[in-house]
């Protein structure tokens, strides 16, 4: 508000008893996006979750280095709690997980 205030009067600063308020250039240039909707994929991160099974599909489809380029891409993968819970109820082994019934304390 006060940096609107300062370039719309074209005042290049405020001087007060305690402190001085200036506008001044950033020392560099910021992308400001002015139509998210015609901005190309390629200029774009894509944020996406996919299922294991599918990931695995993916990768196996995939020439080597294409494969490890998306692989290198991967920023977090977290267990996908649900599809494990579901594999071990159908008596499959998931290496790393068990299902098992734990306690709470509840208050009434």
């Amino acid at each position: 508000m006060v940096l609107y205030y300062l370039m719309c009067r074209d005042l290049k600063a405020i001087e007060g008893r305690e402190f001085t308020l200036r506008a001044q250039k950033n020392s560099q240039d910021s992308v400001r996006i002015t139509d998210e909707a015609t901005l190309p994929a390629a200029y774009r991160k894509i944020d996406a979750r996919i299922g294991g099974v599918l990931w695995e599909t993916v990768l196996a489809n995939l020439p080597d280095q294409l494969g490890k380029m998306l692989e290198s891409a991967v920023e977090e993968s977290r267990p996908d709690t649900d599809t494990i819970k579901a594999a071990i109820q159908h008596e499959e082994q998931v290496p790393g997980a068990e299902l098992r019934r734990g306690w709470h304390l509840r208050i009434k």
